[in-house]
């Protein structure tokens, strides 16, 4: 099985444009504080990916974010092999109705997903993942910015000020 939630291992550079995240090790407040300026932020770093999880797992929908991060290694896949297997078991953990973590998904979409899967490839999934990030970027996202998972993480640096020019 492979890990979502780790992000692989893989240190290819993203074929779509996508942005590879940050393997970040630390945080920095200036980091903190940036993932409230945007969604896209938040998503460009490993440990702001891993306290949404987190925050979204506590909402009962880590589900979308799991399978956004699925979709993100099976595009830094370069075997073809390899890539029809990582689509099956996607298709299988989030497209399937009949799995337990099925993403929430316009008919038109996962239509567009059932032909896709006639010939898997890297893209399979694209328009249900841009669709799935809308969501979390749209619903999720604010909450998350007012939970206690991310003050918590803000609050750990102490009062900052900007600095006089």
């Amino acid at each position: 099985m492979f890990n979502w939630c780790g992000m692989g291992n893989n240190d290819e550079d993203f074929s779509d444009g996508h942005e590879k995240p940050v393997n970040d090790t630390t945080v920095t407040y200036d980091i903190a504080f940036k993932w409230a300026t945007s969604f896209e932020n938040l998503m460009k770093h490993r440990t702001g990916q891993k306290l949404f999880a987190e925050f979204l797992k506590g909402e009962y929908s880590d589900e979308n974010i799991l399978f956004w991060q699925a979709c993100e290694e099976l595009k830094r896949e370069k075997n073809l092999e390899k890539i029809e297997e990582k689509a099956r078991i996607i298709y299988e953990d989030f497209i399937s109705i009949l799995s337990p973590k099925e993403v929430s998904l316009d008919s038109r979409v996962r239509e567009n997903v059932n032909t896709n899967m006639s010939r898997p490839s890297a893209s399979t999934f694209d328009q249900a993942q841009n669709q799935i990030y809308t969501l979390m970027q749209r619903d999720s996202y604010p909450r998350f910015l007012q939970s206690n998972i991310y003050r918590k993480t803000v609050s750990n640096f102490g009062v900052h000020e900007e600095p006089l020019e």
